[in-house]
């Protein structure tokens, strides 16, 4: 990754004491699918800003999330170009907290780091035993992986003792030191989770903490963002094409939504006749509309799950996490394709709800031309993709929030739109952020 290669340039170039935490094996070149956690001296914090914001210019990058914070602040990247790109950063400040409590030093972290391809990066045992303590403190719970790990690298009492003795912790060593290889199972983990509520308790104004959560609604770091199209439009594959790069910007936390939240079941099954899609829909137009009472219902209950579905399922985590929740079509289907919905009624009763519903933060709205839509996918006449996608057009051209992605292009190009349209829309809202 050019931005990598970049940043730890400057990082270096201009004297910035940093150590990166875990996953470095393959730097500078990737992070292999992990975020980036890095520990600085807070007195460089200006400096390193000054390097991250000169790095995303010289590689096409934006910084499109924030988690703000004195202790931990988090940087989610996303990047454009040939080959896009995403990356998140947890950046540590002098010391490693978790619970609110130190749990690291930073003395032990320089005593414990080394140069790995000319990046500063801590040593393996101390790397196992920061897994191994972030999983135990943060999940109550950790892998076979985690636990063994640990157990190969840092079963050792002196490198214990002196990395938790500036705490006051030796308790923690001393637990630490009864692990084995082999002995990983249920009752040994509620024995480590057990010894570090007590060594690491919750402090007590942590619940407090939460209400710092409350101040992220001005700046959420989560998005929704809405795909709109015609069968044959592309969406499918164009969502699958740019997950992957969203899920390295928010390091997996990215979900996907079909049409609604899904706080309510499927009509189908309140009828008792479950319905189990396995693959495309062949005819999206088979089953007749409902009549005015039965449409009428049937709005009101997707206006419902979109209105409560979104405030219970969606909301908490957009406002107080760095997230994206990707809707594979929305609200506006329900007039754009009426006949899919089966609803049955006059455009301006199905516009009302969307007065009402939050609606997304960017909608992409994606088609080509109807013939090569229609040969894509031959499920709807010709006239009924004209139709639509013309629908599309005039709802585009005039909604504030969405733009036009010709998925008339090579799939790769495509993309790229996309990931800049969506990029210019969340970088947006954090341009606040001055890094300089």
């Amino acid at each position: 990754m050019i931005f990598l290669d970049l940043f730890f340039q400057k990082l270096n170039n201009n004297g910035i004491s940093y150590c990166v935490l875990r996953n470095y094996e393959e730097l500078p070149l990737s992070t292999n699918g992990s975020d980036l956690d890095i520990l600085i001296r807070e007195n460089h914090l200006s400096l390193f800003n000054k390097a991250l914001a000169e790095s995303l210019i010289k590689a096409n990058g934006a910084i499109v999330s924030v988690i703000e914070s004195k202790i931990c602040p988090r940087y989610c990247i996303l990047g454009l170009g040939i080959n896009p790109w995403g990356l998140m950063i947890d950046l540590h400040l002098n010391k490693i907290i978790y619970r609110s409590q130190t749990i690291i030093y930073e003395k032990a972290i320089w005593e414990n780091a080394f140069i790995f391809n000319n990046i500063c990066v801590l040593n393996q045992r101390t790397d196992k035993l920061v897994g191994l303590m972030k999983e135990l403190l943060n999940n109550r719970t950790c892998s076979e992986k985690y636990y063994n790990s640990f157990v190969e690298e840092g079963l050792d009492k002196n490198f214990l003792y002196s990395i938790f003795k500036p705490t006051g912790k030796l308790s923690t060593a001393d637990a630490l030191m009864d692990c084995a290889q082999g002995k990983y199972n249920q009752a040994e983990i509620e024995r480590l989770v057990k010894q570090l509520d007590r060594d690491f308790p919750n402090s007590w104004y942590s619940p407090f903490m939460k209400v710092k959560k409350f101040t992220r609604m001005l700046n959420k770091p989560g998005y929704t963002i809405a795909f709109l199209g015609t069968d044959g439009s592309g969406k499918s594959t164009l969502i699958d094409n740019i997950m992957p790069v969203l899920n390295e910007t928010f390091h997996n936390a990215v979900y996907y939504k079909h049409l609604r939240p899904g706080w309510l079941p499927p009509l189908s099954h309140l009828s008792g006749r479950e319905q189990k899609q396995a693959g495309p829909v062949i005819n999206p137009h088979a089953s007749q509309p409902s009549g005015f009472i039965g449409s009428l219902m049937r709005w009101v209950y997707y206006f419902v799950d979109y209105l409560l579905g979104y405030y219970v399922k969606i909301f908490p985590k957009k406002s107080t996490k760095a997230c994206a929740f990707i809707f594979d079509r929305y609200f506006y289907d329900l007039y754009i394709d009426k006949r899919r919905a089966r609803i049955n009624l006059p455009g301006w009763i199905i516009r009302l709800g969307q007065a009402l519903i939050p609606e997304p933060d960017i909608i992409l709205c994606l088609g080509a031309d109807p013939l090569s839509t229609h040969n894509r996918k031959p499920e709807l006449p010709l006239l009924e993709i004209d139709r639509q996608i013309t629908a599309l057009k005039k709802f585009c051209s005039r909604h504030k929030r969405a733009v036009w992605i010709d998925t008339g292009k090579s799939i790769e190009d495509s993309s790229r739109d996309a990931l800049k349209e969506i990029t210019k829309m969340m970088a947006i809202r954090f341009k606040y952020l001055k890094l300089h």
